[in-house]
């Protein structure tokens, strides 16, 4: 197990770059050390589209082991589909239900 684990939670489109951002700077000064998954729900879940503009950092990411999780609710009120997400993405039931697990397992939680 990993001595950190941070759940960074994503739920503003024009956060994006910001939230890369930010996992970014904890892989630099944890390295293989921190646990991240990136939560996205409402508007959120727009950065993590195959169309989005965070593809290519969404795929660097996960291959450095972030995890990258959407909301089904939210993507169903916004008319996506898993296909509309990078194979990379997964969607869990409920974005706030995957928060609150990940608390309950010691995930500090950001919200840029």
């Amino acid at each position: 197990m990993k001595n950190r684990q941070v759940l960074v939670h994503l739920t503003e489109a024009g956060k994006g770059e910001t939230a890369m951002r930010n996992v970014e700077h904890l892989l630099e000064e944890f390295g293989d050390d921190v646990a991240a998954e990136v939560v996205a729900n409402g508007d959120g879940v727009k950065v993590l589209l195959i169309t989005g503009p965070y593809g290519d950092e969404v795929r660097a990411l996960a291959e450095a082991g972030v995890r990258f999780a959407v909301c089904a609710h939210s993507c169903r009120a916004r008319g996506f589909t898993r296909e509309d997400f990078p194979r990379v993405v997964t969607v869990v039931p409920s974005g706030v239900g995957e928060i609150v697990r990940r608390e309950a397992e010691g995930f500090a939680y950001i919200r840029p």
